[in-house]
């Protein structure tokens, strides 16, 4: 995910000009280590000066990174931390691109609407437990029963899950954790052979394809971005266009975090036209004024927390191998 936001970044870079400027992509593998990324983000504001700071992929190292940006008051362009606690502590500086993780399963409850919710999730995660909160308010909303379950540490545990499941038939079963943690609850379903209407949030990647194979069809999951989107952009190429452009220039195609890190890049461009340069508290301003469509959907941010609140989850199913997008009616 880092290497696909890192080339997502770099394609941006090789042709854009804010402002009339050249952009230097300046970029530190923080090897997922937390401590490490504190240090070269300290590094990047102090020693490289950089004028401004893309965030880092997953939430928990953004949720390192934002204090450093707040207290030199630099923007931090977060586009690859979801979890809404980073944009729920006070933060002034932090500009957030892709949808909160509270917001990711609400098209699963639109989807499946009948019968009870059950939710696995894990409560230290950050990411996981807003995810989770988020689909079990709104399944409250519906009237729906709803339980939330701890991912099982076990596979016998897993397998009592499961078990329960068979027997519950609930209206739909969501899973809201790591990538590992999602696969195996799908291979476990289908070695089960338990047929249950089943949201994984990891079923909107493409490694999730290709761990499970031909088991992943008929498994649905919530997607930031699609390179088939029916989106016209005031800004920027099309889903189709920088899907192409991307395979071109690194043979492989893009995933979610490709897309919206490229995003960030045409945000922070934008925002340095609308501020005139690079002032730090004018380019805030700017990110908060700016109402924009890009290849990743719609942009609008709170004006206080930062928070992302223009861009709509994307709904995918996997059928013969490939994620295909599913048309769901409008919320209520």
């Amino acid at each position: 995910m880092g290497i696909d936001a890192h080339r997502g970044l770099a394609l941006w870079a090789e042709g854009a000009r804010p402002g009339s400027r050249r952009v230097e992509l300046v970029v530190r593998d923080d090897r997922g280590d937390r401590v490490l990324v504190r240090r070269q983000v300290e590094e990047l504001l102090v020693r490289e000066r950089v004028d401004l700071l893309a965030g880092p992929y997953s939430s928990g190292l953004t949720r390192a990174a934002a204090p450093l940006a707040e207290t030199h008051g630099v923007v931090l362009w977060n586009h690859g931390g979801a979890a809404d606690d980073i944009h729920r502590r006070g933060y002034r500086m932090v500009v957030g691109i892709p949808t909160p993780a509270s917001r990711y399963m609400l098209p699963a409850l639109r989807w499946a609407t009948g019968g009870p919710v059950v939710i696995l999730h894990r409560a230290a995660s950050g990411f996981s437990a807003a995810v989770a909160r988020g689909a079990e308010v709104e399944a409250a909303r519906q009237g729906r029963a709803v339980r939330l379950e701890p991912y099982p540490t076990t596979r016998e545990g897993l397998e009592n899950f499961l078990g329960g499941v068979r027997a519950e038939r609930p209206g739909l079963l969501v899973a809201a954790g790591r990538l590992a943690d999602d696969v195996a609850v799908a291979r476990a379903l289908r070695r089960r052979r338990i047929v249950v209407p089943t949201a994984l949030v990891a079923a909107g990647v493409r490694a999730f394809g290709e761990a499970l194979g031909a088991a992943a069809d008929g498994f649905v999951g919530p997607s930031q971005w699609e390179p088939t989107a029916p989106l016209a952009p005031d800004l920027g190429p099309t889903p189709h266009a920088f899907a192409r452009r991307f395979r071109t220039r690194f043979g492989v195609t893009p995933d979610y975090p490709a897309a919206q890190a490229y995003a960030a890049g045409l945000i922070m461009g934008r925002c340095i036209e609308v501020a005139g340069g690079l002032d730090r508290e004018r380019l805030r301003a700017a990110a908060t004024s700016l109402e924009v469509t890009t290849l990743f959907g719609s942009f609008r941010i709170d004006s206080g927390t930062g928070m992302q609140v223009g861009h709509e989850m994307l709904f995918v199913e996997w059928v013969r191998g490939r994620r295909r997008m599913i048309e769901l009616p409008p919320s209520k």
